[in-house]
């Protein structure tokens, strides 16, 4: 058994005596009610982080060491996707048309959003 396989059976084991103990108490376990608030449960980030940032009515580009996350490094871009500056100030969301391409990549140099607003 891998290593991934064995701490993930730990985890289920120790899901499973906890539910279980709770039960007998009748206590609602705290992670039911919110959720288990882990990173893997939200929707991945999808965009851009540049240097700077421009925006001339519904396009944006940003560049300068642009750094691509869940989304393509070159090329068209297909999708909702975010660019937003390094130091965080200014951030835009690009939405996808039906039938269009949402943007392009060139990174690290620059990345084009097209229909982008501010998010």
């Amino acid at each position: 058994m891998t290593k991934r396989k064995t701490l993930r059976s730990v985890r289920a084991l120790t899901v499973a005596a906890t539910a279980a103990a709770t039960a007998l108490v009748g206590i609602v376990p705290a992670a039911a009610l919110a959720g288990s608030g882990s990173d893997t449960d939200r929707a991945p980030r999808r965009g851009y982080v540049c240097d700077r940032l421009e925006r001339d009515k519904s396009a944006a580009v940003g560049s300068s060491r642009c750094r691509a996350f869940n989304a393509p490094r070159h090329g068209t871009i297909r999708g909702d996707f975010v660019i937003e500056t390094r130091d965080k100030r200014l951030r835009v969301l690009c939405k996808a048309r039906p039938g269009r391409a949402s943007g392009y990549a060139n990174t690290p140099n620059w990345v084009r959003g097209e229909n982008c607003r501010r998010a």
